[in-house]
């Protein structure tokens, strides 16, 4: 797409809430616990006439993308809405475009490059739909009403998710000339690019995904800058809830016990959801004078003729001597630096030396990490 200097404008207008009670009404989250998503400066729900700006250059085929980040303890959520500033740099209601929406879970960083995770929703491909917007407001899109699957974010380790809104049809204007009507941020002017860094994304025609304030068209920085392309944050909003709940953080008692003189049985107490501690007991031994716990990240069997399965990893073995018939090990905690959806293996052996009983292997436990 052919682009003039003269389209590379960011033109202010008024975000007008009586102009757009629909859209500001859905500003609202479909649920009342659902966590609100934002990082601009116009409120949740805009009254009166507020200050924003039409970023007059983005051509259709190109995007816009916002970058959230889960907080620590979070568990991973579901996407419940979405939403996004179109307005015209009149302030008048009416104008019309279509766009499709894009979520990405997960974002790192190659320099001063986004590279965004796997699309977990695209709403072309996945409902061959496309979401109209309209001016003067914020255009929101149900995902609690119109997504029959759960799109879910927060399973990466940098726990970060992208929501994108791709244009596809804007009528108003052209590439060459600019786009009177258009998505918008929360520029009121001032000098500087006042782009949070790292936060707003574009997908610009023949460069990919940039963040803003690095961004370049022509040679020229996009945000501020002598051209003035774009400033301000994306209006680009999500409402999440917390996920339905999964085996993530959460014991998977894998059978494999060994049968004999005794059976003693391994047990997983607590969820890692929220923290990263859990409890183990033991129970169903007799008087010991050993009891080795291991724990690995992988799945060996280790006395394959006894029929039981063990993890003799070193660096995660724990020897334990008891002389009680039970053992409750409390706050036990995973080592620093395991990713989410990682499986973890426990398994205890009893060894009863000169004892009546011998040796006996617990059952085998899963723990899949949050």
């Amino acid at each position: 797409m052919s682009r003039s200097l003269c389209s590379f404008r960011v033109v202010p207008a008024l975000l007008l809430a009586v102009l757009a009670a629909p859209a500001v009404d859905a500003q609202l989250c479909p649920g009342g616990g659902d966590n609100f998503w934002k990082a601009d400066n116009i409120p949740q729900v805009p009254v009166g006439p507020l200050g924003a700006s039409v970023i007059q250059g983005l051509c259709e085929g190109e995007a816009l993308g916002k970058v959230f980040t889960l907080p620590p303890g979070m568990p991973v959520q579901k996407i419940t809405s979405v939403g996004v500033g179109f307005g015209h740099g009149s302030g008048a209601g009416g104008f019309n475009a279509t766009c499709n929406i894009e979520i990405y879970d997960g974002l790192t960083w190659n320099g001063n490059l986004p590279v965004l995770g796997t699309k977990v929703f695209d709403l072309g491909d996945d409902l061959a739909a496309e979401l109209q917007v309209i001016s003067h407001g914020i255009n929101t899109f149900d995902f609690s009403t119109q997504v029959p699957v759960d799109v879910e974010v927060g399973n990466t380790a940098n726990r970060r998710f992208v929501v994108v809104f791709r244009s596809a049809i804007n009528p108003n204007g052209s590439c060459a000339g600019g786009h009177p009507a258009n998505y918008m941020t929360d520029y009121t002017g001032g000098g500087g690019c006042q782009s949070t860094p790292q936060t707003n994304l574009m997908d610009i025609e023949g460069q990919g995904w940039r963040d803003v304030n690095h961004a370049q068209v022509l040679g020229f920085n996009i945000c501020g800058g002598i051209i003035n392309a774009y400033n301000g944050n994306w209006l680009i909003r999500a409402c999440t809830t917390d996920a339905a709940p999964s085996n993530n953080g959460q014991f998977i008692n894998l059978g494999n016990q060994l049968t004999g003189n005794f059976a003693p049985v391994l047990t997983g107490n607590g969820s890692l959801v929220g923290g990263e501690t859990f409890d183990l007991s033991f129970t169903g031994m007799p008087p010991s004078q050993t009891l080795w716990l291991f724990v690995g990240i992988s799945r060996i069997d280790f006395f394959p003729f006894f029929g039981g399965t063990l993890v003799p990893n070193p660096d995660f073995t724990f020897l334990l001597p008891t002389s009680l018939g039970a053992l409750f090990l409390p706050g036990q905690s995973l080592p620093p630096g395991i990713p989410p959806g990682f499986s973890i293996y426990l398994h205890g052996w009893m060894n009863d030396p000169g004892g009546p009983a011998g040796a006996a292997a617990t059952n085998a436990l899963e723990l899949i990490t949050p």
